[in-house]
This record gives C-alpha cells, structure tokens and sequence, in this order.
C-alpha cells in the first residue's frame, strides 16, 4: 500500500513540475514576442520619421 501512494504522489510531484516548467517557458516566450513587436513597432516609427 505504501508503494502505491509512493508512486502516487512521485507522479503528481512530476506532473506539477512538468506543468511549471510549460507555464514558465509560455510565460518567457510571451515576454519575447512582445518585446520583439515593441521593437519592431519602435523601427518601423524610425523608418517613417527618417523619410
């Protein structure tokens, strides 16, 4: 029985850390895409101001 809800419990702790990690990692490339468009945004104001 102690086996079992050993196992139990080691599954949910990966499954915990494995959806962590997918959160954070979805987190960060937000984060990047954005600051990608911003800059993007940023160059393209650039363009039209220097023509």
């Amino acid at each position: 029985m102690k086996d079992i809800l050993d196992t139990i419990i080691l599954v949910m702790f990966v499954i915990m850390v494995a959806m962590f990690i997918i959160n954070f990692n979805r987190q960060q490339i937000k984060k990047h895409t954005d600051k990608a468009e911003e800059n993007e945004r940023k160059n393209s104001t650039k363009d039209t101001i220097n023509e």
